[in-house]
C-alpha cells in the first residue's frame, strides 16, 4: 500500500429524507457502494420520531473524502460535492461541514448570539412577559470520586443547598447528592485530585466530567457505544488499512489525546478508560454501566465504591445536609483538621497527632488551657511583640476550648 501522508479530520454529517422516515439503510447502501471508511452513529436504535441521523466521514485537508479502492488501498479522489449528489440520487439529504469548525472565530459565534438575544426579547414583549426559559434544568444524580474528606461534603451540601452523601474506601472517596444546577469539582488542593463525576439524569442518559491538574474534560460513554462501520473491518485485504480505518473510527473524536493528557499528571489505565468509549462493534466495552464501570476502575477506585455509587437505594456512611455557611464552618472546625485533609495524607504524622490528641479530649482541653494561661500572661505584658501575641493565643485558646467542650458534649 503506497504510504501517502495527507490530514485527516472525522466529520459528523446528517442526513435525512423528506418524508421523514429512516434514512440509515438507504445512507449506508451509498456509502457502502463508493466504499466510503465512515460509520454510522446510532445505528441500531429504534428511529421512532428522530428526523435525521448521523454520520462519521473522514475527511482530508482538502475537503475530499476517504475511500478505498479496489484494491484497498486508501483514495482521496471523491469530493464530498460528488458524495452529496449520490446522496440525492437516492432521494436523501446530507448535510456535511467541510472545515475544521462549524463556527469560524469568536466574532462569528458573537454574531450568532446577538441575533439570538434579540429573537428571545422579541417573544418576550409577544407574551407580555420576561423571556421564556427555553431548556428546563434537569435535575441528575451525581457520584463524585475523589482523594477528598469529609470537609468536602458539607461544603457542597452547602454550595449544592442540597443532601451529600459521603463514603470511603482506601485513599478514594465518593460524594453522592442530586442538583438541577452545573457542578465543579471543587478541591482545596492538588492531593485531591483527580475527581470525576458521574452525572446521570432520570431517564438514563449522563456523562462523566474529569478534573485533573490539566483542567476538566467531559466524556460521553454511550455517544458512540452504538456507532457501527460501514465497510466490514475483516473483509478488508490489506491490513495496514484495515488498521487506518478502526483508528479512524475509534480515535477521530480526540478522546484518547485527552485521556493521555490526563494520565501525564495522575494514575490512569489509558487504554481501559478508552474501550469504555469507543463503538461496541470496534471492540470497546459492551453494556451501558459496564462502560461507566470499566472507565471508573482505570483510575484505580475501589470496586465497591464503584457499586456504591449506582445502588441508589444504599445509604452512604456519613450524610450532610444544608445548615448555613456558619454552621458548616463551626461544624468542620468541631470535626477537626482530619476531615479537611486529603485521604493521601492521612498517614502524616502530624494527621497522627492530631488524631491522638482529638480522641482524647481532656488532653486536648488541658492543652488549650495552657494556651490560655499563657496568653494571659504574656497579654499583661506592659508592651511589645509579646503582648500582641498573648492576645492571638487567648483568642484561639478561647475556640478550641469551645470545639472541645462542643465535641464533649456530643459524644
Amino acid at each position: 500500500m503506497p504510504h501517502n501522508s495527507f490530514g485527516v479530520q472525522i466529520s459528523y454529517a446528517s442526513v435525512d429524507r423528506g418524508d421523514g422516515s429512516d434514512p440509515r439503510p438507504s445512507a449506508r447502501e451509498v456509502l457502502e457502494r463508493l466504499r466510503v471508511l465512515a460509520a454510522v452513529r446510532d445505528a441500531s436504535a429504534v428511529w421512532g420520531d428522530r428526523e435525521e441521523a448521523v454520520l462519521a466521514i473522514p475527511l482530508t485537508d482538502e475537503g475530499t473524502v476517504l475511500t478505498l479502492t479496489p484494491e484497498d488501498a486508501i483514495a482521496t479522489t471523491l469530493t464530498v460535492e460528488t458524495l452529496r449528489e449520490a446522496f440525492v440520487d437516492a432521494k436523501l439529504n446530507l448535510w456535511i461541514d467541510t472545515e475544521a469548525s462549524p463556527v469560524s472565530g469568536v466574532e462569528g459565534f458573537e454574531e450568532f448570539e446577538a441575533e439570538f438575544d434579540e429573537g428571545d426579547d422579541e417573544d418576550g414583549d409577544e407574551l407580555g412577559g420576561p423571556p421564556f426559559e427555553l431548556f428546563e434544568p434537569t435535575p441528575v444524580r451525581v457520584a463524585a470520586f475523589s482523594h477528598r474528606g469529609p470537609a468536602v461534603a458539607r461544603i457542597l451540601a452547602e454550595a449544592n443547598r442540597t443532601v451529600v452523601e459521603h463514603a470511603e474506601s482506601g485513599v478514594w472517596s465518593l460524594q453522592r447528592f442530586r442538583s438541577s444546577e452545573p457542578t465543579t469539582g471543587w478541591v482545596s488542593a492538588k492531593a485531591e485530585l483527580p475527581v470525576i463525576e458521574v452525572n446521570r439524569t432520570d431517564d438514563g442518559d449522563g456523562w462523566i466530567e474529569v478534573t485533573a491538574a490539566s483542567g476538566t474534560v467531559p466524556f460521553w460513554p454511550d455517544a458512540e457505544r452504538d456507532t457501527q462501520p460501514v465497510l466490514d473491518l475483516d473483509a478488508i485485504s490489506v491490513p495496514e488499512t484495515a488498521e487506518v480505518y478502526r483508528r479512524l473510527l475509534a480515535e477521530g473524536d480526540g478522546s484518547r489525546d485527552e485521556l493521555v493528557e490526563i494520565a501525564a499528571s495522575t494514575r490512569l489505565d489509558v487504554e481501559a478508560a478508552h474501550s469504555a468509549l469507543i463503538a461496541e462493534a470496534l471492540g470497546g466495552v459492551a453494556g451501558s454501566d459496564e462502560r461507566r464501570r470499566t472507565f471508573l476502575a482505570a483510575f484505580g477506585i475501589p470496586a465497591d465504591l464503584i457499586e456504591q455509587a449506582f445502588d441508589d437505594g444504599e445509604q452512604a456512611e456519613l450524610r450532610f445536609e444544608p445548615v448555613g455557611w456558619a454552621g458548616a464552618v463551626w461544624n468542620t472546625m468541631v470535626a477537626g483538621v482530619g476531615e479537611l485533609a486529603p485521604l493521601t495524607r492521612r498517614d502524616t504524622f502530624l494527621q497522627h497527632a492530631t488524631g491522638a490528641i482529638r480522641r482524647r479530649p481532656v488532653v486536648g482541653l488541658a492543652i488549650a488551657a495552657g494556651e490560655l494561661a499563657l496568653g494571659v500572661w504574656a497579654a499583661g505584658r506592659p508592651r511589645g511583640v509579646g503582648r500582641g501575641i498573648g492576645i492571638l493565643a487567648i483568642i484561639d485558646a478561647i475556640g478550641d476550648i469551645a470545639v472541645w467542650v462542643t465535641r464533649l458534649r456530643r459524644r
